[in-house]
């Protein structure tokens, strides 16, 4: 019998991580957390960034709310995505004028610096497993060349590795966790 394929191999490690953070949902602050990761990602941004793409998170992932808020307190403009029927994503914009729902465009990404990521888990070869939909896979082939990757995820999260990657799977430069703050991993 053959092993699994890098398809059936991200399956069952999704079903695996995502169980795990059910369980561990309770015990976390994610005040606590949402603000170690706002100061990290902070802290590394590259001098003069104008625009980060985010994401609001799910309950499940890791705390954006603090890093949002922290960026447009600097000034810097935040690109959040839309979600369209067919999985891909439409940007918005978040700045110190408040939210402005009018879409941006897929293309939106291109115009970050900066892309923060979800994941379910990162190796140190910079592979990004993601939810399954091959949203952010998408979008992150719109990035700007120059633009930084960052996964945020929870402690333990990255791994040695390597994890299942496909072709279309865009790696990452960087994690950022509550307890490690920024790691950085490579990057294609």
């Amino acid at each position: 019998m053959s092993a699994p394929g890098p398809t059936t191999a991200k399956v069952l490690l999704r079903q695996e991580i995502r169980t795990r953070r059910r369980a561990k949902a309770t015990q976390r602050d994610r005040r606590a957390d949402g603000e170690a990761i706002a100061r990290a990602v902070l802290a590394a941004l590259p001098p003069g960034t104008s625009t980060v793409a985010a994401y609001a998170a799910l309950p499940s992932e890791p705390p954006t709310e603090a890093l949002i808020e922290a960026l447009v307190a600097h000034g810097i403009r935040v690109l959040l995505p839309v979600l369209l029927p067919d999985n891909d994503l439409d940007w918005r914009a978040v700045d110190r004028d408040g939210e402005h729902p009018t879409p941006l465009g897929r293309d939106a990404i291109g115009r970050a610096e900066v892309v923060v990521t979800p994941a379910l888990g990162v190796d140190r070869s910079g592979t990004r497993l993601g939810q399954g939909g091959g949203s952010y896979d998408r979008a992150l082939a719109r990035r700007a060349a120059t633009a930084r990757v960052v996964a945020l995820l929870h402690d333990g999260e990255l791994v040695e590795g390597p994890l299942p990657r496909e072709d279309h799977d865009a790696r990452v430069h960087a994690v950022v966790t509550a307890g490690q703050g920024l790691v950085e991993v490579g990057a294609g």
